[in-house]
């Protein structure tokens, strides 16, 4: 009976497989959950890195406003990436302004901004960082009739990791979120309207 009984004991060459498969899945999906909790990250980096890039040149209008109100002045710009901007003179080395319009303020704004963008900026899409990828940036503005104030519009459009649908609305429009950067699957935008008053 004794010798029975210990014939019996342990696990069969069956059971060994079937553990051994389950346990395959089991790791396969916490690899497969680990990778998307990855993209989720970069995702959420992206977005986070483009609303502040948003946030800082709106409160730089802000700060211009009484100079963006006057007729004709406009912090429009079609393509950041392709635009040539530079510091004024009346900026030095040391950013310290002297006697400079708002003109000038408006271009020191552009520059600084653009340089920020581009240290933000990753051209090599197969990086892993958070930054962002083959990234444009526009701003429209435009005025409201009856008011004393400007619509601003500013986009920011980027490559994801992921591939999705196209972030702009209608990809074959002229609006600025269908013309801020290339159509692509990959394609994600960032976009805000505010409005500029003279109010303070």
């Amino acid at each position: 009976m004794d010798y029975f009984m210990q014939k019996n004991n342990g696990f069969s060459l069956i059971e060994i497989m079937i553990s051994g498969f389950i346990l395959a899945l089991g790791l396969l999906g916490l690899a497969g959950m680990q990778s998307t909790a990855v993209k989720s990250t970069i995702e959420i980096g992206q977005r986070t890195l483009a609303n502040s890039l948003i946030s800082d040149i709106t409160e730089r209008m802000q700060l211009n406003r009484l100079w963006l109100l006057k007729t004709g002045n406009s912090y429009a710009v079609d393509s950041l990436s392709d635009a040539n901007l530079s510091a004024p003179d009346c900026v030095n080395s040391d950013g310290v302004f002297s006697n400079c319009s708002g003109e000038d303020i408006k271009k020191n704004d552009l520059y600084e901004w653009k340089q920020k963008f581009l240290g933000a900026e990753i051209n090599n899409s197969t990086s892993g960082e958070n930054g962002l990828i083959e990234a444009d940036a526009c701003i429209a503005v435009s005025a409201i009739a009856g008011s004393d104030g400007e619509l601003v519009e500013v986009v920011i459009s980027w490559f994801s990791t992921v591939k999705s649908k196209d972030a702009a609305p209608d990809p074959s429009s002229t609006d600025l979120t269908a013309t801020c950067g290339t159509a692509n699957r990959y394609r994600r935008q960032l976009s805000i309207e505010t409005y500029i008053s003279k109010s303070s």
